[in-house]
């Protein structure tokens, strides 16, 4: 199976050079969380390239714009720190100021850990990391487990020797390899998010991960081992891809079927190969 390491280097070419070191994993961390079946890499590295923006971002940005802000007021995420939509995007003029100080002492105040406002909790735990660690609560939290200065230090979360300490400890917190194993990229995205944020985007990770995972297709089964990867991308067990339409399967087309609207065929046809986004 190919590595995570050999993930972010496909995967992510723009990748920050800190992930690109934290992967190497010298200390076999992902292994020792149970990340190492190919469903929970894919699914753990498709939750991260989410988060950081393919590995680019590396700590939680506040140069909010006004347009930013007022989708933020729009989605419910920060109605209770304003009095109303008006005073939420005028907080993009101080934004271009200090770039999030204000505002993220204000949203992350006296929540997960941090002090009110005035202590600035809020913008110096803000999210760091692979999974985007946040809150005070957190970083102590992992601090204690893995014996890391990070609260006091929050800048080691994205440090590459300490990188996917804080991220695995989250991903078995909130037990996200069950999910991973019944292929559950809705059930784990709330365990990450807490809701369904930017779903879709993850999911397409998801599909691009897993091609990878799972290596090109054998010549000789080539259009059954695509429809069988496609289908698991897509939500539905058919099994570790094989290339051989058995009964698990079969189940998996008719139940993709069902869901599409599609004739209830078990087999590979040109219909379904369209749905999937194959030729």
């Amino acid at each position: 199976m190919v590595t995570p390491h050999d993930i972010v280097l496909r995967a992510a070419p723009d990748a920050d050079d800190a992930y690109v070191a934290a992967f190497a994993d010298p200390e076999a961390l992902l292994a020792a969380a149970g990340v190492s079946t190919p469903l929970r890499v894919a699914h753990f590295m498709a939750q991260v390239l989410h988060e950081t923006a393919g590995l680019t971002l590396s700590i939680e940005s506040g140069r909010y714009s006004a347009k930013a802000l007022g989708r933020m007021w729009d989605s419910g995420n920060w109605r209770r720190y304003f009095a109303d939509r008006a005073a939420c995007v005028a907080m993009a003029g101080q934004c271009r100021i200090d770039h999030g100080v204000a505002l993220f002492s204000l949203v992350y105040g006296n929540r997960m850990g941090n002090g009110p406002p005035e202590t600035r909790d809020g913008w110096t735990y803000r999210g760091r990391g692979l999974l985007q660690t946040t809150g005070r609560g957190a970083y102590r939290r992992f601090g204690e487990r893995w014996g890391v200065p990070f609260e006091q230090e929050p800048d080691l979360v994205r440090a590459p020797a300490h990188a996917l300490k804080p991220a695995l400890g989250e991903w078995q917190d909130k037990k996200c390899n069950e999910a991973a194993d019944h292929n559950d990229i809705a059930r784990v995205t709330r365990c990450i998010n807490g809701g369904q944020i930017g779903l879709e985007d993850r999911q397409r990770w998801f599909a691009r991960v897993w091609r990878l995972v799972i290596g090109a297709p054998p010549a000789e089964n080539a259009t059954a081992w695509q429809v069988q990867a496609a289908l698991i991308a897509a939500g539905f067990d058919s099994g570790a891809p094989d290339g051989i339409v058995g009964p698990r399967t079969r189940a998996a087309i008719l139940a993709y079927r069902a869901a599409r609207q599609l004739p209830p065929l078990p087999t590979i046809t040109l219909d379904l190969r369209r749905s999937l986004g194959l030729r």
